[in-house]
């Protein structure tokens, strides 16, 4: 067996995964979990020393560097997106945790989805004899409407980032504000545009510098916060050629705004979610990713379904008009990530 608790953006989850036949165990511990958390100082102890090990390296690579500032400079300071400094998180203990998680794991909402080689009524008397065997609970989710705005900074000036990693590495990224994820034909529209960006660039940079350098693009529609949403595009690659990599990105977006993109490009970009669209399904992480929040958001089944239809939808004349709304040049984002040099 397996069991997991982590916290997504606006919930906590608890994961697991074990045989049909102890299903019912692995829902006791899941039970045993909310009721009596254990809150032992071994947790605190692990917990202290991978704070210790995670700023030991935060700018050892282009990569980390940028991680570990890019939170803060999109969020201009949102301390729920920036780094705190080391000693803010060493000063937390589970006696602060208990005031924030306590009240939760008492009465919060609990959504249950249960994926696998098993019978309907097994996990349903599986689930009534242990997570619905709990004190009555609040029945929905809390809307948290406050909680859930988050705004892309107005400062569109280029950052330059250090790193401590090979003295011959950087990293070159723009980050573009775009919207949620609520409407789906935009989110894939903004996916295949990724896809396309990233062949074209590939191809780009390949004929500037000869070497099978591997750019990055993706789009990131928030379905947390209202109206929010990132696309972002990186070359990570040699010092001498960042100045090449940035043309190459601003040479290729000015070229899809303008409706220079061909059909083998859309196609070629529409292949990879299509295959993985097909593919989903048949593995029990495919499964949970899908059913996960049915309850809470049914209409996600609804969007499933539509993948291929809305996708075949999508030529060249869409992407250019995504291009044209989301990626102007100026409305970037610019991190430069290049050695210390100490």
């Amino acid at each position: 067996m397996s069991f997991g608790v982590s916290s997504a953006s606006d919930s906590f989850v608890v994961t697991g995964g074990t045989t049909p036949r102890d299903l019912e165990l692995q829902l006791q511990l899941a039970a045993a979990l909310l009721t009596d958390p254990g809150y032992r100082p071994e947790g605190e102890e692990r917990y202290a020393r991978s704070v210790e090990n995670y700023f030991a390296s935060l700018d050892a690579t282009p990569g980390r560097a940028l991680g570990t500032a890019i939170g803060g400079i999109l969020s201009d300071g949102d301390p729920r997106f920036t780094l705190q400094p080391q000693e803010a998180y060493l000063a937390k203990d589970f006696a602060q945790l208990l005031d924030v998680l306590a009240d939760r794991f008492e009465r919060g909402a609990i959504e249950v989805a249960i994926v696998g080689d098993i019978e309907e009524d097994e996990a349903i008397a599986a689930v009534a004899a242990t997570l619905g065997a709990l004190p009555r609970r609040e029945a929905s989710f809390r809307e948290r409407t406050e909680a859930r705005k988050r705004t892309f900074t107005r400062d569109r000036s280029p950052r330059v980032l250090t790193h401590a990693g090979e003295a011959d590495q950087a990293l070159v990224r723009l980050t573009w504000p775009t919207t949620d994820d609520s409407d789906h034909e935009e989110a894939l529209r903004l996916a295949v545009l990724a896809r396309a960006v990233r062949i074209a660039l590939t191809d780009s940079l390949r004929e500037e510098l000869g070497e099978a350098y591997s750019p990055g693009a993706s789009s990131s529609p928030s379905r947390t916060y209202e109206g929010y949403g990132t696309f972002q595009v990186q070359a990570a690659l040699d010092v001498a050629s960042v100045d090449i990599a940035r043309a190459a990105i601003v040479g290729v977006v000015e070229d899809f705004r303008a409706g220079k993109i061909d059909a083998d490009t859309i196609e070629r970009a529409k292949r990879p979610l299509l295959e993985d669209y097909q593919n989903a399904l048949k593995t029990l992480t495919g499964w949970m990713n899908l059913v996960r929040r049915v309850q809470s958001e049914p209409e996600r089944i609804d969007r499933w379904l539509a993948v291929p239809e809305r996708l075949g939808r999508i030529g060249a004349q869409e992407i250019a008009a995504a291009a044209e709304r989301w990626l102007d040049p100026a409305g970037a984002v610019e991190i430069l990530v290049l050695p210390r040099g100490d």
